[in-house]
């Protein structure tokens, strides 16, 4: 089950969905692991989620406790701001996590 809504004329969704589309199976846990890497770095959730907020992305700190656990689908606009939050491609977004 997915709940990303692609946009087909915006090129930005066009190639996140061409890069998810190539994956395997395990796209939310990628996104989990990436999250974890990143809090790793020294970003707390409550800047993670500031970023986000600045960024036009409605997130509260609930939903994003959910998308660390893998228990929520983020949007494509919300992959789309994580990559600029934690200053990544897609790919390092989703790399998993050894």
């Amino acid at each position: 089950m997915t709940t990303v809504g692609f946009n087909g004329h915006d090129p930005a969704h066009v190639e996140v969905a061409q890069f998810l589309n190539g994956m395997e199976r395990r796209k939310a846990q990628h996104i989990v692991d990436a999250v974890i890497a990143y809090q790793q770095r020294g970003l707390r959730n409550r800047d993670v989620i500031c970023k986000l907020q600045l960024q036009g992305i409605e997130i509260y700190s609930s939903t994003y406790s959910k998308l660390e656990a893998g228990k929520f689908n983020p949007t494509v606009d919300m992959i789309m701001a994580l990559t600029q939050v934690f200053q990544c491609g897609y790919a390092e977004l989703f790399r998993e996590q050894k």
